[in-house]
């Protein structure tokens, strides 16, 4: 079955969806960076903007436990959200996998992990973006 991807956010680096990078843009004007999408710069307000690869590694900078999910959520329920710190300065907001949330801790080193999820009776299996401790393997 086809793999369906949200290409401003996520780009696959492989053909089975295992492997990819968040996609962010740079102001070439004042260097601030943005994840997904954006027309102008958060910083200068400059649309001169060029999209980057941003890094695959960032700190867990908050968290949440999710006791009632948003409809449709495709996923077990409670999970945790993490709002993460890249190193370019962006931060992003999503689940927070393969670590049980009494371990988690604000400054905790993550990973980009991406997993599939089904895309329902019709529609391709979707690569969604999650983040986990930076020393799973």
């Amino acid at each position: 079955m086809p793999i369906s991807v949200d290409s401003n956010r996520l780009r696959l680096t492989n053909e089975d969806g295992t492997e990819g990078v968040l996609v962010g843009f740079r102001c070439r004007e004042c260097g601030t960076h943005v994840f997904g999408a954006a027309t102008f710069c958060q910083g200068c307000t400059s649309d001169q903007l060029e999209p980057v690869d941003l890094s695959q590694h960032g700190t867990l900078y908050s968290y949440t436990i999710v006791r009632v999910p948003p409809a449709g959520w495709p996923g077990p329920v409670p999970y945790t959200l993490g709002q993460v710190q890249l190193p370019e300065g962006p931060q992003v907001l999503a689940e927070v996998v393969d670590c049980p949330a009494e371990d988690l801790k604000i400054g905790l080193e993550v990973a980009l992990a991406l997993r599939p999820v089904p895309g329902g009776d019709s529609s391709a299996d979707r690569v969604v973006y999650k983040w986990r401790p930076a020393g799973f393997s």
